[in-house]
This record gives structure tokens, C-alpha cells and sequence, in this order.
């Protein structure tokens, strides 16, 4: 065999193996996370409290429980419901303190049972269910006035999912699972801040 035919030949092995190991590099990789819209209450007018500063606390940690899935959504549960308070208390007052403490923020996967055999191949079911659970406390006080109150709010949220979900679904089902239940802390809060600390509302 010449020279000329042998390297020609040489060239078509070494790019079949680079196409080859492209096509296995490609499905390694892990698909990207969709971006979802910011979960925010900043364009919300603060409440302003008789307070002179305030403290943001968290009783909870998800790294702590074992069974707690807060990495799977696009956002820490925990980390929104402290931003809750960043984004709409304010401190309005010379003396005094309030503070926001994160009782629970869980996020739990519970798997379902699901039916065997013929009949579990003839129908989709569910196969999880996602739970998340909030709990917030907020205790203001003011020296001066004499006036003090708390205020606790809990709020749940659950959502069942079909076993042949796709991850983009998935992750969009999260995303509004999240975006539901801070919403709904906002409107209890919005409510019960001013019926139970209205001695401290500026």
C-alpha cells in the first residue's frame, strides 16, 4: 500500500472517532435549566413599621432534612421567604425592633403508589407529589409607645404530577408551585400585619 492511500485513510478514522466522541460528549450533557421570571415584591409599597430597626432571622435550614428537595426549584423557598421581608418592611421609627423569623420554608417530594401490571400500561398516574410548607413569625415592639404584637402566618401548597412529565415541565410546575404559595404569604401578611400590629404601622 502507497503512502498517498494510507493517509487519506488515517484522516477518515480520526474524524469518524471525533464525530464519535462529539455524539457521546453531547449526550452527557445534562440539558440547561429553563430561566423563569424573578419572584419579587419590590414594585409593592413597603409596610412601614414604628420601629427603628429589623431583624431577619431563619429557624430553618433545608440542608438539615434529608428529605427536603429545595435544590430541584428554580429558587431556595427559604431564601424568598426571607426576601419577603427585605422587599416589603420597612423600619420607620426611632426606637423599638421587629423581628422576621423564617419558622419552616419545606419543599418534600412524596412518591405515590402506582398500579402493576396490565393496568398500569394502559393509563398514565401520578407518580409524586410536591409539598411545600411556610411558616413565618414577626414579632414588633416599640419602648416608647409600649405597643408590641406578633404575627404568624403559615402557608401550604401541594401539586400532583403525571409520571411522564419532562424535566422542563417539571421545573415550570415548581416554578409555579413556588411563585403560588409567596403569593399567597404575601396576601395573608398584607392582611394580618395591619390587624394585629396596627399600633405599629407608620
Amino acid at each position: 500500500m502507497s503512502v498517498l492511500a494510507f493517509v487519506p485513510r488515517q484522516i477518515g478514522l480520526l474524524l469518524l472517532g471525533l464525530v464519535a466522541s462529539a455524539s457521546l460528549a453531547a449526550c452527557d450533557t445534562p440539558p440547561a435549566r429553563q430561566r423563569f421570571p424573578e419572584i419579587t415584591f419590590q414594585h409593592l409599597a413597603p409596610i412601614r413599621l414604628d420601629v427603628a430597626r429589623i431583624e431577619i432571622l431563619s429557624g430553618y435550614r433545608s440542608a438539615e432534612h434529608p428529605d427536603d428537595n429545595a435544590a430541584d426549584y428554580p429558587e431556595a423557598p427559604e431564601t424568598l421567604v426571607a426576601d419577603w421581608a427585605r422587599e416589603r418592611l420597612q423600619a420607620a421609627g426611632e426606637r423599638g425592633q421587629a423581628t422576621y423569623t423564617v419558622v419552616e420554608a419545606r419543599a418534600v417530594r412524596v412518591p405515590l403508589p402506582r398500579s402493576s401490571g396490565i393496568s398500569a400500561a394502559l393509563k398514565t398516574e401520578q407518580s409524586d407529589r410536591y409539598d411545600l410548607a411556610i411558616t413565618v413569625r414577626l414579632d414588633a415592639g416599640n419602648p416608647i409607645s409600649g405597643k408590641s404584637g406578633t404575627v404568624t402566618e403559615t402557608v401550604t401548597r401541594s401539586q400532583t404530577v403525571p409520571e411522564n412529565m419532562t424535566l422542563n415541565q417539571r421545573e415550570a410546575m415548581l416554578f409555579n408551585l413556588l411563585d403560588a404559595a409567596m403569593k399567597d404569604l404575601n396576601q395573608r401578611l398584607e392582611k394580618s400585619i395591619p390587624q394585629y400590629l396596627a399600633p405599629l404601622i407608620r
